[in-house]
Order: C-alpha cells, then sequence, then structure tokens
C-alpha cells in the first residue's frame, strides 16, 4: 500500500499529466481554428481575384457572342441558309461553288459559262438552283469577310445540317472529328451555341464557336429550325495571358484551365501548351474546392500549393489560382511557434507550482529543498514583475542600475534619451551617460538608498533635444533574499503637459488682472481693495497653517474678483456719499448675484465661485445674499470675509472716513461673533508680526485711485 509520502507525487504526476492533456487539446484547438482561420482567408482572397478575371473573360467571350449572334441573325444569311438547305444540294459542290464566286468565275459573275454545269454532269433543276445560288454567294462571303475583321476573327464558315461547310470565305475548317460533330449536332438538335474545346492552329490556340442559323419566320412560324451552323474561330493567346501569373519560382499562381471530359488542361500562351492535370484536379459539382496540390512550374517540375477553380459560365473554362503552399506554412509556422511556447510557459508554470506544492506538503523532512524552489519561484517573479513594468511604460524611459551604477537594463526610450542604443547602454557606469542623466542617476539612487522605499521627483533635464520636463518616479529593486540591489527608474516626460499648464495659467492671470481693472474703474474707493484682501487672506491662511498651494491660489483669485459684480451697479449708488436707503442697499447686495451670473461658466479647477459668493455671509446669518450661518459657510469665504472687511475699515469710503486700527478689530471682534473667530484671531497675530506691520503701512498709506498689481 501506497503511504503518505508515496502518494502525494503519484498524485501530483496524476495532476500535471492532466493539465499537459488539457494543454495539448487547447493548443491543438488553437492551431486547428488558425489554420482553418488561415485557409478561408486565402480562399476568400484567391476566389475574389478568381471571380475578377472571370468577369473579364464573360465581357470577352459576351463581345464575341454578340457579334456572331448579330450575325446569324440577318435576313440575308437566314433566306440564304434555308434556300441552301431545302436545295439539298451537296456542301462540297457549294463549297466550290462559293470558291468560284469568290473570284468571280462562277455561274453567278462576269465568265459564267452554261457548259460548265453541263461539263460537271448535273441535271437540269440542280444547275438551275445553283446558278440562283451563285448569284448571292459574293454578297454573303464579304459579309462573313467584314465579321471576320471587325471581332477579330481567325476563320468563319457555313455548315449545313450535317456539319459540312458549305460557304467559306478563307480556309476551310477540319469537321471531319467525332467529338466535334457531335457537338455540332448538338447546336442542330438544341438550337443554341456551343464552345468547342481549345485547340492550336498556326502555334496558337484558337477556340471554336459555333452558332444555330435559324430559318426565317416567314418560312418556319416557331423560329425555331436549324437551317445552317455558323463556326468561328477566333484566338485566346490575349485571355490566356490575361489569366496567366508566375510567382518568382516560375510557379503557376493564376491561370486559364479548360475542361475537356472531367480532365482539366492547363493552357499557357508560352508555346500554346495545353497540359493535362490529374492527379488531384478533379471538379466536384462544376468547380475545384480549396486543397493542396501540386502545382506544375512552366520550366518543369512541381510544388505543392493551395489552389482552386472559379468556373467561366457557360464555357467549359476555369480559372485557377494558386498560393504557394511555403508562403502559407511560413505565416503558420510562427503562430504554431508562439502557441508551443505558450504551452512549454503554461507546462512549466504548472510544473513549477506542482513541485511547490509537493514540497510544502513535505516539507517537514525536506526544508533546505523547500526554500531553494522558494527561491527560484521568488526570482520567477521578481523577473516577471520587472516585464510587466517594461510593457505597461513602453513609451517612458525605463532603467535598471545597481547601487554602484552600473546599467543592466534600458528601454528603448531611455536609450532615446541618451543618444545610444539599447545595445551599447547596456552593461555601462552611469558616468558614460550624458551628464544630466548621470547627475540625475546618481541623485535618485542615493535617495531611494536613504530610505529604500519609491520615490518620485520632479526634475528638468538639458537634453540633446533641448529642456525637457520630467516625473520620474524610482522604485528599489529587491532580490530574493531580500536586500536591496539596485533601482528601476521610469522617466515620464511631462514637458508638453508644463508648457500648457504654464499656457493656461498665464492665460487665467491676464483674465484676472483685466477684471480687476474694469472693477476698480467702477469706484476709485474699490483702487487696490482687490490688491490687499488677496495679500492678507493669503497670509491669514499661511498663519492658519493652511499653506497648500490651492487654497491659496483660490483666496487670491476669489478676492480679485470679489468685487466684479459692482460693474453692473448703478454708479449714483456706488459713489452716492449719504446713507443708502433701504432699496439702495437690497440693489448694492444684488452685486453677489451679479458676481455669480458673470463667473458661473468659467472653470477656475478650484472652489473660486463658492468663496465669491459666501464672503459676505456672517456666522449670524446677518449676511447676504443667503443668510447662511456658521459652519454652513465655507472655510474660504470665512477667511475672505475678515480680510475684505479689515482691508475696507482701514480705507475710506465715499460715506464715511477710514477707521483706525482698534476700531477695525473691534468691529471684527463683535459678540456675538459675525465673522469667524480664529480667523479674526489669526489677523491680531498677523499684525504683530513684521511682514503685518508692512502689510498695515502699506494698506493705509496707499493712495485711493492708486494702480495696483495682482500677484
Amino acid at each position: 500500500m501506497m503511504n503518505d509520502k508515496t502518494r502525494v507525487p503519484y498524485v501530483m504526476f496524476l495532476l500535471l499529466a492532466a493539465i499537459g492533456v488539457l494543454v495539448f487539446c487547447i493548443a491543438n484547438w488553437m492551431l486547428e481554428t488558425n489554420r482553418q482561420e488561415q485557409l478561408r482567408s486565402i480562399g476568400h482572397d484567391m476566389s475574389a481575384d478568381a471571380s475578377r478575371q472571370v468577369a473579364l473573360i464573360t465581357v470577352w467571350k459576351g463581345a464575341v457572342a454578340s457579334g456572331l449572334e448579330a450575325f446569324t441573325r440577318m435576313d440575308m444569311l437566314q433566306l440564304l441558309a434555308a434556300e441552301v438547305e431545302s436545295a439539298a444540294i451537296p456542301a462540297k459542290k457549294l463549297l466550290e461553288l462559293g470558291g468560284n464566286a469568290a473570284t468571280g468565275n462562277g455561274p453567278g459573275g462576269d465568265g459564267a459559262d452554261s457548259g460548265g454545269l453541263e461539263n460537271s454532269r448535273q441535271t437540269t433543276e440542280e444547275s438551275t438552283k445553283l446558278r440562283q445560288l451563285a448569284t448571292k454567294l459574293p454578297l454573303m462571303l464579304r459579309q462573313m469577310l467584314e465579321l471576320i475583321e471587325k471581332n477579330n476573327l481567325s476563320s468563319a464558315c457555313l455548315l449545313d445540317v450535317h456539319g459540312e461547310p458549305w460557304l467559306a470565305p478563307t480556309s476551310v475548317p477540319d469537321v471531319g472529328d467525332e467529338a466535334m460533330k457531335k457537338r455540332l449536332k448538338q447546336v442542330i438538335d438544341e438550337g443554341v451555341p456551343v464552345v468547342l474545346p481549345l485547340r492550336k492552329e498556326h502555334s496558337t490556340l484558337v477556340v471554336d464557336l459555333a452558332f444555330p442559323v435559324f430559318a426565317p419566320r416567314y418560312l418556319d412560324r416557331s423560329g425555331k429550325r436549324v437551317v445552317a451552323i455558323l463556326l468561328s474561330t477566333c484566338s485566346v493567346l490575349p485571355v490566356v495571358k490575361a489569366t496567366t501569373m508566375l510567382n518568382a519560382k516560375g510557379s503557376y499562381t493564376s491561370a486559364l484551365l479548360e475542361d475537356r471530359g472531367g480532365v482539366l488542361h492547363l493552357l499557357d500562351e508560352v508555346g500554346s501548351r495545353m497540359d493535362a492535370l490529374t492527379e488531384g484536379y478533379s471538379l466536384k459539382d462544376g468547380i475545384l474546392p480549396l486543397a493542396l496540390r501540386e502545382m506544375p512550374i512552366r520550366a518543369g517540375g512541381k510544388v505543392p500549393a493551395y489552389t482552386l477553380t472559379v468556373s467561366v459560365p457557360d464555357m467549359p473554362w476555369h480559372v485557377l489560382h494558386a498560393t504557394d503552399a511555403a508562403d502559407v506554412d511560413a505565416a503558420y509556422a510562427q503562430f504554431r511557434r508562439n502557441v508551443f511556447i505558450g504551452a512549454c510557459l503554461v507546462m512549466a508554470l504548472a510544473a513549477i507550482i506542482m513541485i511547490a506544492l509537493w514540497w510544502w506538503l513535505a516539507g517537514r523532512r525536506e526544508r533546505v529543498i523547500a526554500d531553494e524552489m522558494r527561491g527560484l519561484y521568488l526570482m520567477v517573479n521578481e523577473q516577471k514583475q520587472i516585464i510587466d513594468g517594461v510593457n505597461t511604460a513602453l513609451s517612458a524611459g525605463i532603467v535598471l542600475n545597481d547601487l554602484s551604477g552600473v546599467i543592466y537594463y534600458a528601454n528603448q526610450s531611455y536609450a532615446d534619451m541618451a543618444g545610444m542604443t539599447i545595445e551599447a547602454i547596456s552593461g555601462i557606469t552611469y558616468d558614460k551617460l550624458p551628464d544630466e542623466l548621470a547627475r540625475s542617476l546618481v541623485e535618485h539612487t542615493i535617495a531611494v538608498n536613504d530610505t529604500v522605499e519609491k520615490a518620485d521627483f520632479a526634475e528638468n533635464l538639458s537634453l540633446a533635444g533641448g529642456m525637457r520636463h520630467f516625473i520620474t518616479s524610482c522604485s528599489p529593486f529587491i532580490d530574493h533574499e531580500g536586500q536591496f540591489v539596485g533601482m528601476v527608474s521610469v522617466y515620464s516626460d511631462v514637458t508638453e503637459m508644463v508648457a500648457s499648464q504654464e499656457r493656461t495659467q498665464r492665460m487665467v492671470n491676464q483674465t484676472v488682472q483685466a477684471l480687476v481693472r474694469a472693477i476698480e474703474a467702477v469706484d476709485p474707493y474699490l483702487c487696490g481693495q482687490s490688491f490687499f484682501t488677496a495679500n492678507l487672506s493669503v497670509s491669514l491662511a499661511e498663519q492658519m497653517r493652511i499653506a497648500d498651494a490651492s487654497t491659496q491660489s483660490t483666496l487670491r483669485t476669489a478676492a480679485s474678483l470679489s468685487q466684479i459684480g459692482m460693474i453692473r451697479l448703478p454708479r449714483e449708488i456706488i459713489r452716492k456719499t449719504g446713507v443708502l436707503t433701504e432699496e439702495e442697499r437690497a440693489q448694492m447686495h444684488r452685486h453677489v448675484e451679479y458676481a455669480r451670473n458673470i463667473l458661473a461658466e468659467i472653470d477656475f479647477g478650484l472652489p473660486i465661485l463658492p468663496a465669491i459668493t459666501q464672503m459676505f455671509e456672517r456666522l449670524d446669518g446677518s449676511g447676504y445674499p443667503a443668510g447662511i450661518t456658521g459652519e454652513s459657510i465655507c472655510q474660504n469665504a470665512r477667511i475672505l470675509a475678515v480680510a475684505n472687511t479689515f482691508c475696507a475699515l482701514m480705507r475710506p469710503r465715499s460715506y464715511r472716513m477710514a477707521h483706525d486700527i482698534a476700531e477695525a478689530l473691534e468691529i471684527l471682534g463683535t459678540q456675538p461673533p459675525r465673522y469667524d473667530p480664529e480667523v479674526v484671531s489669526a489677523l491680531h497675530d498677523f499684525l504683530e508680526t513684521d511682514d503685518g506691520h508692512a502689510f498695515l503701512h502699506d494698506l493705509v498709506s496707499a493712495d485711493i485711485g492708486e494702480e495696483d498689481t495682482v500677484d
């Protein structure tokens, strides 16, 4: 029986084997799916190309067929063919008569000799019919010659219903072949055009087209009685040239095939070849489906290729397209290699997990071996973390160095920053880098070495492309023993973002300055009010230990724009020297509403608007515009309320003189409190400092109407 010690590895082995089978099945499925998808894509592209060539052939055939069909419908031809068919004169005699008529020496010509017919021992009736036909043959011969020239035919002739030629303006074709007679009989029996098999003629490939000639309708009401056959011959070399293409190996990638009784023949313009294709080239349902076959090479030999055909409608022709199997297999081999590597990695990972689990279970007696496996696992995990970090930050410059400044790894972005290649930068010390990068690397290594924690740096580096701004994230690299042995630095270029922020900040500052000037133009007593309120509110925030940049920017901007609503108030109210009436006071309070409407659509990125709309509220609810109380008023607004009121009290207005500092502080300290006691206390402390004395001096000595600048 198995004990626990032997059962564990046995179970692990079975589990690993099951994982291996699963990985094999998944990999095989992926390979098969990719192969089928690849073949579908190739077949689709090949079919599309072949279909375009089939369309060209169909257009060529249609052009030739339309000319021949139009010729067979000529009344003169149909009448002549009907007369020949009814006269029952041997085709050979008509052919001889047509030859004489073409030269002007037949019975219908100027040199007609009645004795010639008697010498041929013909009957009087047959002689009469021949004389009648002889007068019509020259015109028909001229029509046929025009047909040949117009349609670029090699030859054309008329056959009787027995398939014998009886009129030919040029050469007389050989129609003695039994297969040809069988096809010609199909024209007579079915009354449809027939395309005959291709053949060689004078070292060129030609095709014979047989079109039925029907009797005129006044002789045959059905219009389906065939009285003759128009047999024409034309060269197919233009079609063969257009469809024949070769690759660099000389193998056909596109060709024209002809079906001859189920055997496909490959047509080639070179030598007017018609090579039979046998093994694997059997049509199925009229086509040759996509499959791997041996494709001939023009110079001789064969190569494996994926081939298919698209048939030409109403013709025994097929357009063949082929793709070299080596090209297809090369693309497939890359995917297969990736799948194999992936399967190996999965199996390796599974094996590591199984072994680690086995050692963990058997770890009481084999602790040393378990520790070694743990070290191996940690090393693999560290390497994976490095790779993951590289993959997630490829656009940033990444460098790995040890504590002595030797660079072990750098990606392409960092190499570009240094003006070096990846191969050249790997293994060098920091002093071989450009001065700016060397200094940065040393400073970061020292800083991270002191804390052994991740650190971020904002720095400006002068590189070959000019001054660039970087946010650099540096992380300590810890080995499997927990020792800090190096550092990974990621340099993110934020030059464009910094430039954009600076442009935005300049635009906001310029806008604020323009608005401040517009505010102070309304009332000369407001001149400098926004400036002093902004400086005092920032100083109070620092006194209260609120020194973050966001709060200071909010206070400065809100103070500068706090009086913007005054622009819309009547000047007679703003500059009134006496006490305001209740209606005038209510109208004066609307400047907060006007300010909200003016600034509502501006996105400052800071809580500017709440600070402006609440700075005139008071803790006891006596403020305006909403009469909110206590902590409902935001802290920025409470600071601005104290700063704005103090600056206003210390300076004269059109309706009163300036207060002294004791009176101003007494008003701010009114009980129950209307202003935030913490802010008022901060004001007391600030005024006792040297900065406070300087501020108070500037505040009380500034002239009304003096130009001040917003920081």
